[in-house]
């Protein structure tokens, strides 16, 4: 998925930057932040309002299943300086035996020379995003 991440990111900022930005932004590394958080919610109920705040924050460019089990959500949002910079961010949802379900929340983004941590902002927002409507605070992954 890493390539996938990054051929996604240097299209978007090809769309705001041109040609130019989208081959450039490939040379570029990237900011990224893990962070996890567990609910009590039902799975299916949780990747509902992930896909809900996704969907209301950016632009939904994935969604698979990959076992019965685990879920996940990705979307392009806008972080950094007014929010100009786009940020790549995928939600993993983990159904666990002790009727908890687990979230991975991935947030990634290119960094440049004026260090932005887009990454790092667009997994924490929609961290707080879903804890707020799912009721539970997140920690650090």
């Amino acid at each position: 998925m890493p390539q996938e991440k990054d051929k996604i990111l240097s299209r978007e900022l090809g769309k705001l930057g041109g040609p130019g930005a989208s081959l450039t932004s490939r040379l570029l590394p990237n900011d990224v932040l893990e962070l996890t958080m567990e609910t009590s919610s039902p799975p299916e109920k949780t990747l509902e309002t992930v896909f809900t705040i996704l969907s209301q924050e950016g632009k939904i460019t994935e969604t698979h299943e990959s076992d019965p089990n685990t879920s996940a959500v990705c979307a392009v949002v806008g972080a950094g300086f007014w929010n100009l910079n786009p940020a790549l961010v995928e939600v993993r949802i983990v159904s666990t035996i002790n009727h908890v379900t687990k979230l991975l929340i991935i947030g990634t983004a290119k960094e440049g020379l004026i260090k932005q941590r887009a990454g790092e902002k667009a997994a924490r927002r929609i961290a707080d995003l879903l804890a707020q409507a799912l009721n539970q605070a997140y920690t650090r992954g």
